[in-house]
């Protein structure tokens, strides 16, 4: 089954990545797509951006990130898989250096996530060492053409290996990835979802999952 994510949600009409948005996508579409981070007090937070007000969000405590954000903490403290209500594709944003507190994430998400969610990162490296710990599908994102021969050779060498790959990568003339297991983001044209879906993806990943 071809698959609709709503990229962080229902974005132009809740605040993205909460679970308000989140929950609501969930009732139109078939997926979520959402990003996670660590504070430096390891709790899971859903947020796109690396900083916050300059500040970096693994320096920052979860009550500190509550004073300098306009929305109630609880919208997007990951403590629960029960928090969002179908399947779910965790982007793990990796900014720290820490390698401890990296470690601490990757076992908070392990131990949260379904079997038929998806986590996946644009660091390759902790998503391929990781392989064998997961409990749910897992993947790599792609953005550059010149990463695209690499992950030909690892689609043959991992046959459960997906590939979230951005919508002019997919595009290219040396785009050549098992499209069963390929997720296209992001597309906002409904005709285009349609065409890139009859393509036989997995999936396609937009922000106007509301209008389809």
């Amino acid at each position: 089954m071809r698959k609709i994510f709503g990229h962080r949600g229902l974005p132009h009409i809740y605040e993205e990545n909460t679970f308000k948005s989140l929950n609501k996508a969930q009732e139109i579409c078939d997926f979520v797509e959402t990003d996670v981070r660590i504070t430096k007090d390891e709790e899971l937070v859903l947020y796109h951006d690396a900083e916050i007000q300059t500040q970096k969000i693994e320096e920052l405590s979860l009550s500190d990130i509550n004073e300098l954000i306009d929305i109630e903490i609880s919208e997007i403290h990951l403590v629960s898989r029960e928090q969002i209500k179908g399947d779910t594709n965790f982007e793990l944003k990796i900014s720290s250096k820490d390698d401890d507190l990296n470690k601490v994430f990757l076992e908070k998400i392990i131990n949260l996530t379904n079997p038929e969610d998806i986590v996946s990162s644009f660091d390759w490296e902790i998503i391929l060492n990781n392989r064998e710990s997961f409990k749910s599908k897992y993947g790599i994102l792609i953005d550059k053409e010149n990463q695209l021969f690499e992950s030909k050779a690892m689609s043959n060498l991992d046959e459960k290996l997906m590939f979230m790959v951005e919508k002019e990568i997919f595009y290219s003339r040396n785009f050549d990835l098992p499209l069963e297991r390929c997720v296209v983001w992001t597309v906002n044209d409904k005709d285009e979802i349609d065409n890139v879906l009859n393509m036989n993806v997995y999936g396609v990943v937009t922000d106007i999952g509301d209008k389809l």
